[in-house]
């Protein structure tokens, strides 16, 4: 079979190996569809603090059974599945409170320690292994797990029903959990970039107020405080993990307001702690999914509140995976591209 091995920074090494032989209690699947995310630029781009090449990028993907290892028993060949990709030790403190996302011996299947799903074939464990329904197409599939991760935002959020939401970023992750937010409740949302395009996106996705906040003649505040009222936002989501966008945060949260960092920050941010103090903020981060995320996701595929053309903005062969990432990482044109789709 063919993998895309990164074997250094831009560096990608197509090479034909041995396809893998399942394991017992592991599950053979062929790749059909594999997204590119913000976390597999910074690796390909030599950017990404816990990811060592030689590795197999790829963890948003989907594909079909095709072997099964001995003692697998709730997949069969010819199903279509997703695949969670955190490999967890179900032995830590944080794997037996029910919050193995945060595992202290975690991997990633195309991340950290784990090859991932640049390739025609791979094996995984059945237990990750979670199957989508027939008439869901592989890219749909293959996007279960970035919206899983706006679900699980929300999921742990102080998000009550009623409440009024800000999303800031209108990329992948900022929309699906803007979806993610209405889905559980949300009675009004506003989302914000910098990018028009992203934004129309996000109205068509059922944004109540969408907002380019270059083009503020007042600051972000009083624009809340116009659509939402004097107390403004209820919850915050900072879907981009940059130092301006969660000083931003701080700066419009009401006293007292919860904000979730759902962004994944390159390094260390210089944030204002002083608001965070006085303000008594409840700033969280959240990180990936469990499972219970990922069937979510898959129910809000499954009714079309996430469609693949709502996120999908380019389309790749797998052969044209350097291609792809050169897509991905360039900066022109940032607002006409969100989710790069690789097809196998």
């Amino acid at each position: 079979m063919k993998q895309a091995n990164l074997v250094g920074e831009k560096d990608l090494v197509f090479e034909e190996v041995d396809k893998p032989t399942p394991e017992d209690g592991e599950v053979l699947i062929e790749v059909k569809s594999c997204g590119i995310c913000g976390s597999d630029v910074h690796s390909y781009q030599g950017e990404h603090p816990f990811v060592h090449p030689p590795i197999v990028l790829g963890h948003e993907f989907s594909g079909v059974v095709r072997e099964t290892g001995e003692d697998v028993k709730g997949v069969s060949p010819k199903d279509k599945v997703v695949v969670e990709p955190n490999i967890v030790c179900n032995d830590c403190y944080n794997c037996n409170h029910g919050r193995y996302n945060i595992c202290e011996n975690l991997q990633v299947i195309g991340n950290v320690g784990y090859d991932g799903a640049f390739a025609d074939f791979i094996a995984v464990p059945e237990e990750k292994v979670i199957e989508i329904p027939e008439d869901m197409s592989f890219e749909e599939g293959a996007l279960v797990e970035p919206a899983a991760v706006g679900v699980h935002a929300v999921r742990i959020s102080n998000q009550k029903l009623g409440d009024k939401v800000v999303v800031i970023g209108a990329g992948t992750i900022g929309l699906v959990t803007l979806v993610a937010a209405k889905d559980a409740g949300a009675s009004e949302t506003i989302i914000t970039d910098l990018e028009d395009s992203r934004l129309e996106r996000a109205k068509e996705l059922g944004a109540d107020h969408a907002v380019n906040t270059g083009d503020l003649d007042d600051d972000l505040a009083e624009f809340i405080q116009d659509k939402f009222g004097e107390n403004g936002a209820d919850i915050i989501f900072d879907c981009v993990g940059f130092d301006s966008t969660l000083n931003q945060a701080i700066e419009v949260a009401r006293k007292g307001t919860q904000i979730m960092l759902v962004g994944v920050p390159k390094g260390n941010l210089d944030v204002n702690m002083a608001f965070v103090q006085d303000r008594e903020l409840d700033i969280q981060g959240s990180l990936m999914y469990v499972k219970r995320d990922f069937e979510t996701a898959v129910n809000m595929i499954d009714r079309g509140e996430i469609k693949a053309d709502d996120l999908i903005t380019h389309r790749f062969d797998f052969e044209e995976l350097e291609e792809a990432f050169e897509l991905a990482i360039d900066p022109a044109n940032m607002g006409e591209k969100l989710k790069v789709m690789v097809n196998f």
